[in-house]
């Protein structure tokens, strides 16, 4: 049975607690989307690209057994600390798979994740930024991008300092 947020919340804990992981699974994809929320109804530039808050409710989250899932600050870098890419396009592209695994190894994804802050040396690929953000997030978190004249090694042009998800307790 698909189950809905009204019978979640006439739920007791215990009962909600006793649902199949699968169920909570399920539950847990609607209590972030109806989270996100956006605080006026009038298009703008930015629509679909990030929500504009995101009510985190515990007694939700409580009842599915979520768990915040918070990523490292994460660059272009590989393990071998080298930069992966030439450009900005492929840094850009490197730093969201590795974010991607770390969400993956957190066992969430970028459906999942509430929060995205972003580092960038060069704010005149805004544009290109954002094409590329859209192909790894399709349910907008909220989100900061913010210009720096540089990161911890010269030629990162990315880097994603704070990543916030969530997922189902087994």
């Amino acid at each position: 049975m698909a189950y809905s947020l009204k019978d979640l919340d006439g739920m007791s804990i215990d009962a909600a607690q006793a649902l199949s992981f699968e169920e909570r699974d399920g539950l847990l994809d609607l209590i972030i989307a109806d989270g996100r929320g956006q605080s006026t109804d009038v298009l703008s530039y930015r629509t679909g690209l990030y929500s504009d808050f995101f009510d985190e409710d515990l007694t939700r989250m409580l009842k599915v057994k979520a768990i915040k899932v918070l990523c490292r600050g994460t660059t272009s870098s590989g393990f071998d600390g080298l930069p992966v890419g030439d450009t900005d396009e492929e840094q850009y592209r490197a730093c969201f798979r590795h974010i991607k695994t770390h969400l993956d190894a957190g066992r969430t994804g970028f459906n999942r994740v509430a929060t995205l802050i972003v580092f960038l040396t060069n704010m005149d690929n805004w544009s290109m930024f954002n094409e590329i953000y859209r192909e790894f997030i399709s349910t907008p978190p909220c989100r900061a991008v913010i210009g720096t004249t540089a990161l911890a090694q010269k030629p990162l042009a990315i880097e994603i300092v704070e990543c916030i998800a969530y997922r189902v307790a087994e």
